[in-house]
């Protein structure tokens, strides 16, 4: 998979294929609610793992019940490639 960036077209028709998420400052992002705090750190856990099984790793966040994810491929200058797009779809997969 290409690390080249993607440009905003490419971006733009990618997002219109995952839902709830979003290009913001060079990453893409979308955060869930969760019914907790445990079900938010173990959608984390899950997302870790598979950062790990791609050794593509995103950023996460949790606050209480919500969950954060945020991604973009740094051998691209910090700038969201296919890398990117793979990875959300993935993490959506996993958890809508």
């Amino acid at each position: 998979m290409s690390d080249q960036p993607l440009t905003e077209a490419e971006i733009e028709l990618a997002l219109s294929e995952l839902p709830g998420w979003s290009h913001v400052d060079d990453r893409l992002e979308r955060t869930w609610s969760f019914g907790g705090h445990l079900q938010a750190l173990a959608a984390a856990t899950a997302i870790g793992l598979l950062n790990e099984q791609r050794n593509h790793h995103s950023d996460l966040a949790v606050n209480y019940d919500k969950l954060t994810v945020a991604t973009t491929t740094h051998s691209a200058g910090h700038k969201v490639s296919a890398k990117d797009i793979d990875l959300a779809t993935a993490v959506s997969l996993l958890l809508d």
